[in-house]
């Protein structure tokens, strides 16, 4: 048993390492979801007629060899969810929320995403549909 005052310090600092790794996992969860969505919609304009180059340009930063290879890893992506879940970006689809909305709500809370495979996540139907719902409420 130590004093009162490094037994508080150790309940502090467990405190904070519990917070910090929360807050960890939330970013990776975002991250992934993020980049989901960024991916999914470089094919969707892609497919609209736009070109790597555009698409890079528009990104700033990201250059077309990147765009290429982001947008042939979400072409490829085939990641079965289980149990009628839905990948982000069915996800933010089904919402009909734009990309800055859907992941605002996700950072907020509104919505939370499941861990369905260590790294990949998705989003409950239902969940999407409420938040689908409350989005067009007056």
């Amino acid at each position: 048993m130590g004093t009162p005052q490094i037994d508080e310090a150790r309940e502090h600092a467990k405190d904070k390492l519990i917070e910090a790794e929360a807050e960890h996992q939330r970013a990776r969860a975002d991250d992934y979801v993020t980049r989901l969505i960024r991916d999914s919609a470089m094919v969707d304009a892609h497919r609209a007629g736009l070109s790597s180059r555009e698409i890079g340009e528009l990104l700033g930063g990201v250059g077309q060899p990147n765009v290429v290879r982001a947008r042939r890893r979400a072409m490829t992506r085939r990641e079965v969810m289980p149990d009628g879940l839905l990948s982000p970006a069915d996800a933010l689809r089904a919402s009909g929320l734009g990309p800055r909305e859907f992941v605002a709500a996700v950072r907020e809370g509104r919505i939370a995403s499941v861990e369905v495979y260590p790294g990949v996540r998705a989003f409950q139907p239902e969940d999407v549909r409420v938040l689908a719902q409350a989005s067009t409420a007056p």
